[in-house]
């Protein structure tokens, strides 16, 4: 009976060994889950808020896009006010032109009525 307590012993050793080594092969299995569970978790996340990112700046973009096209639009308006307001000025300065600037001999010399209210300068 001797001979047969180590070999229990032996057989015992090697079967805790066997389950140590199974549980640590379990443990290491389901750590790699949890990662893989974690890192897959967090690039759908990643994925998630660059497609918000990128709608806001192309609505951002799209936003800009009309304001300068505005700015366009009224830049043409008042460059076009401004070359009317000019050619009226100019038609002013003709008719202006064209009154009568007095005689010089006390009569009617100087600048007239329709001079002073004529020329917006």
């Amino acid at each position: 009976m001797t001979g047969k307590l180590p070999a229990y012993f032996i057989i015992a050793a090697v079967l805790v060994i066997a389950v140590l080594g199974i549980g640590v092969l379990g443990i290491r299995e389901i750590r790699s889950m949890v990662a893989e569970a974690v890192q897959m978790k967090a690039n759908e996340r990643d994925a998630y808020w660059t497609a918000k990112i990128e709608k806001s700046n192309a609505d951002a973009n799209k936003r800009a896009a009309e304001q300068a096209d505005a700015v366009v639009k009224i830049q043409a308006d008042l460059a076009e006010k401004s070359r009317f307001e000019q050619e009226a000025l100019a038609e002013l300065r003709v008719k202006n032109a064209q009154l009568s600037k007095g005689d010089g001999k006390g009569g009617n010399c100087g600048l007239s009525g329709d001079h002073v209210g004529l020329l917006p300068d």
